[in-house]
């Protein structure tokens, strides 16, 4: 018997233990070091008053001066504001006729539909784009001016098919339901048809990414003295980064709770 054998026998007899001979533990390979996270981008800022003021001389709190600062006569103006309670009038009938998916506060304000009604008389388009229905309070306010133009089709694009309850059936109102997954598609096919707008006004998904998409696919098609519109214009850069892009001065609206911008091409 080994003298270490031995030693133990008499070792676990006396104490329970014995010598064993020492075994280093296996070191166990480094774990491999984590990639660092990427750090996020940050979260777009929405424009300064900065922003606006570099861009346009005057910041308009009156549709009327809004309309005359992109170049209509004031007499021509006047008489847009003198039918515009008329319509207000109009309106409040047909909220009480129709049912409606969102609360009428949701809707455009007094100084962006008046705006919005008077482009449209002043302009006498042809061809209204607008994006983002809801109600449609703003398609009520372009629609009828084109009656009383006498001319002119609306169209419209919006995700949810049971949009523009107050429009329903006017037959200058053609409806487009875009596909929630892929808005942008038929938003394209559309626009593609259509040789020119006189008349564009984003009012949908305002993320920086769908404002600067719309922007970019309406403005091809705006003819001189045309205007591209966008309500909203306060919650990302976007319209100012686009009107810097191209070298144009907008006109922006400051309505009770957001902002309006309009930018009208030069006449050739």
């Amino acid at each position: 018997m080994s003298l270490r054998r031995t030693a133990n026998s008499y070792l676990r007899r006396l104490t329970g233990y014995e010598v064993r001979r020492f075994r280093p533990p296996v070191a166990k390979p480094a774990a491999k070091p984590k990639a660092p996270a990427k750090p996020k981008p940050p979260a777009p800022q929405p424009p300064t008053l900065h922003d606006f003021t570099k861009l346009s001389v005057l910041l308009e709190v009156s549709p009327t001066d809004l309309l005359a600062a992109l170049g209509w006569p004031a007499d021509d103006v006047a008489k847009v504001v003198d039918e515009f309670d008329e319509v207000t009038d109009q309106l409040k009938q047909r909220y009480s006729e129709r049912e409606t998916l969102f609360p009428e506060r949701w809707g455009v304000e007094r100084g962006t539909g008046l705006t919005l009604y008077g482009l449209a008389r002043l302009l006498k388009p042809t061809t209204v784009v607008e994006t983002g229905i809801a109600d449609g309070r703003s398609s009520f306010m372009i629609l009828n001016a084109l009656d009383r133009n006498g001319q002119g089709t609306l169209y419209s694009f919006d995700v949810r098919p049971d949009a523009g309850s107050l429009v329903q059936g006017h037959p200058r109102w053609k409806q487009t339901v875009s596909d929630a997954k892929d808005p942008r598609r038929s938003f394209t096919e559309v626009l593609d048809g259509l040789d020119t707008i006189d008349l564009f006004l984003h009012d949908s998904d305002h993320g920086y990414p769908n404002q600067m998409f719309e922007y970019e696919s309406a403005w091809p098609k705006i003819p001189p003295g045309g205007v591209l519109a966008s309500d909203d214009v306060d919650l990302t850069k976007a319209y100012v980064d686009f009107a810097t892009r191209i070298g144009v001065r907008p006109q922006f609206l400051f309505d009770r709770r957001k902002i309006l911008g309009a930018i009208r091409r030069d006449a050739a």
